[in-house]
């Protein structure tokens, strides 16, 4: 019958919900398009249109699982439309779309529908404000018969987490999944799951390798090999970064006026210990009936095979219940790396310790106390290998407990006489300052550095220097402010030293400390002679050393007291009365003492400058003194000043004179005068002792 064609119906005329409920697909499309300019239009993400589709999850359930592929399409597009307009209060549908996408979307023919899935997923994590949800609706998938559906979940897998992050995304649910995943008979499947793995290895790094434990030998190389690949191209680890914000994170970074950057940009992504997720197992029926008797045995060899086979234990149960008898277990292993004279037992047993402590988690904590000071007392091993196995078992059993509890049984340990015990417990403590997620309580603080500072004049170089790394990581920790006044007690060789390792000091936590103060205010001045009793301790600081402020009017009469003539650091004490110089360089204690010296024309001040210098504050101790002389001067000089033959004496004050005409700038005075009056004042060769004085 010839004619034009039928006209195709204009179902633009036909109300909205009219058009949702269509037999005709074509009606359904003109809808579901309708709707999208609607929602783009819409003033706010709370605008009514937005109300009938929200409060009705089924009926946009419909749109994402239309019968007419091309119809489906455009219904996920739509949703996609509606979670962006109107955000975080779309979000409680997420619940009845996501399974719907796994079923109906993901394992699409029609790539279109595909990728506007994902993009729906990825849009209901941002509005979420996190994937938690989003995970547990798509690892269902995964038993999906259809390989091209759980391929499609894997993928949009592998997409929440590239454009959001772990830190957004959790990966325990995901890496748990990795070995059902790689055993799916379908090559696309393992081929998805094998990109997956590269974006969790982009963000975890190496944390991820202990996950890869179920899979095959085969694919743990290839993955391993890939991971080395992605290094050397500049793609492995912290080289992926999130795309995209949630809503929440969006709206802080915009109060805080700062560019709406992807969400942990700067986080150092925590890989999670697959312990956590594992169940709980009780080992204590599986401990051998003679394993106590075997750990007493007098032969060496019988002890290590009990040692042996408990390791094997306690390395194959990622995680250990909890259970009284576990208690004595830990403590007969602490005495054996305390007392076992054979080192092979002592590494098994400290071992056992770390894999017991780890799988054990928190529980462990209440054994601290009975097995910290046996095992810091074995530190006392100069193996190496004896000790780092020592304190790998330490660093895991702190890691079930906190610094606040783990600083008093350390005590004992950084008192002890074995100048190894003492290093080996600092470098302890400096790990634990570096791992500890909680900062040291206030109240300890100050005991804790007085007890670092003392070690930092310790005899054992081994100690100083463990002890100066612990000072500065502390100080990382806590802030400058805290330890100003014990910083001031110490020699300026000692401060140096620990604000090197504060400069390279790591930690995972920071109390908040206020920054370096500047020199302390001037004190208020007394009355009191200052020569009336000398200093007990020293209280010089190098803002004291500088010489008295000019007086603005020019003084007619020459100076009353001549400066000395060596420039030594020393602050000079002065007589009651006198010109005042106080604890600080500030203006205002000085005026008063410059506009009295022209008005006292008699000479009144000429004792108190005389008996000002009758006392001398230096700025070293003694001690100080000679450990910066031996640092400082070359050492083959110093022991030819001691030479019993005065030639020899003789040359190396000589090549002292040469030395000193090259490093004038860099010496310190002080030093080096008390250092060669030592050997110089009571000098009896006439021409040795002209050229000291030379």
């Amino acid at each position: 019958m010839d004619g034009p064609p039928p006209q195709e119906e204009d179902f633009t005329v036909i109300p909205i919900p009219d058009r949702l409920a269509h037999k005709n697909w074509k009606a359904r499309v003109s809808a579901y398009e309708a709707l999208i300019k609607i929602f783009e239009n819409s003033a706010s993400d709370t605008d009514p249109a937005f109300r009938p589709y929200i409060n009705n999850t089924d009926l946009v359930k419909k749109f994402v699982t239309d019968s007419n592929a091309v119809a489906q399409e455009k219904g996920v597009e739509c949703t996609v439309a509606l979670v962006k307009f109107a955000g975080e209060t779309a979000a409680k549908t997420r619940e009845g779309i996501v399974p719907a996408l796994v079923d109906k979307c993901l394992g699409s023919a029609r790539a279109g529908t595909k990728s506007q899935a994902v993009e729906l997923i990825l849009q209901y994590a941002e509005v979420e404000n996190g994937g938690t949800g989003i995970i547990n609706d798509l690892l269902p998938g995964l038993g999906a018969k259809q390989p091209k559906a759980v391929a499609g979940c894997v993928f949009a897998l592998k997409e929440v987490v590239r454009v959001f992050g772990t830190t957004v995304v959790p990966s325990p649910p995901i890496l748990k999944a990795l070995p059902k995943i790689f055993a799916h008979s379908d090559k696309t499947v393992r081929a998805e799951g094998t990109n997956l793995t590269h974006v969790l290895y982009q963000y975890l790094g190496p944390g991820l390798e202990p996950w890869l434990a179920d899979l095959k030998p085969v694919q743990v190389k290839e993955l391993k090999d890939a991971f080395e690949t992605m290094e050397k191209d500049g793609k492995g680890h912290k080289t992926l970064k999130p795309e995209r914000l949630t809503r929440n994170a969006a709206r802080e970074a915009e109060a805080a006026g700062d560019e709406a950057e992807p969400q942990g940009e700067d986080v150092v992504e925590e890989p999670p210990d697959p312990r956590t997720f594992a169940e709980a197992v009780d080992i204590v029926p599986k401990l051998p009936a003679s394993f106590h008797s075997n750990l007493k045995s007098s032969k060496w060899k019988e002890r290590k095979e009990a040692l042996d086979d408990l390791h094997t234990l306690l390395k194959n149960t990622p995680r250990i219940k909890d259970a009284g008898e576990l208690g004595e277990l830990a403590k007969s292993l602490a005495q054996c790396i305390a007392k076992d004279a054979n080192i092979n037992c002592v590494m098994v047993a400290a071992n056992c310790l770390e894999e017991m402590a780890k799988a054990m988690v928190d529980s462990f904590a209440k054994y601290r106390e009975s097995v910290f000071p046996p095992m810091l007392e074995r530190l006392k091993e100069r193996k190496a290998n004896v000790t780092d196995a020592i304190g790998a078992a330490l660093d895991a059993i702190f890691a079930t407990t906190t610094l606040t509890d783990t600083i008093p049984d350390l005590d004992p340990a950084l008192k002890s006489k074995n100048p190894q015990v003492k290093e080996g417990t600092l470098k302890f403590l400096g790990r634990s300052l570096s791992s500890a997620t909680s900062p040291l309580p206030q109240a300890q603080i100050k005991p804790l550095a007085e007890t670092l500072a003392v070690l930092l004049e310790d005899g054992f170089e081994g100690a100083r220097n463990e002890a100066a790394t612990c000072m500065g990581t502390l100080m990382k920790m806590v802030g400058e402010r805290p330890l100003n006044a014990i910083m001031d007690t110490l020699a300026e060789v000692r401060k140096a030293k620990v604000k090197e390792a504060f400069e390279k000091a790591t930690i995972k936590c920071k109390a908040g400390g206020a920054p370096a103060r500047s020199a302390p205010a001037p004190a208020p001045a007394k009355k009191a002679p200052v020569a009336s009793k000398p200093p007990a301790k020293k209280v010089a600081e190098p803002e004291e050393t500088e010489a008295p402020e000019p007086p603005k009017k020019p003084v007619t009469k020459p100076p009353v007291a001549k400066p000395p003539v060596k420039k030594v650091p020393a602050v000079v004490a002065n007589a009651a009365g006198g010109n005042a110089a106080g604890p600080s360089s500030s203006a205002p204690p000085k005026k008063p003492n410059a506009s009295a010296a022209p008005k006292a024309s008699n000479k009144p001040s000429a004792p108190a400058a005389a008996g000002a210098l009758d006392t001398v504050k230096y700025k070293h101790t003694p001690e100080d003194a000679e450990a910066l002389a031996a640092d400082m001067i070359p050492a083959q000089i110093m022991s030819d000043l001691g030479d019993a033959n005065w030639k020899v004496r003789l040359a190396a004050t000589e090549e002292m004179q040469s030395w000193l005409e090259k490093e004038a700038s860099n010496v310190d005075a002080e030093v080096l005068v008390r250092a060669i009056a030592k050997k110089g004042w009571s000098e009896k060769n006439f021409q040795v002792s002209d050229k000291y004085h030379a």
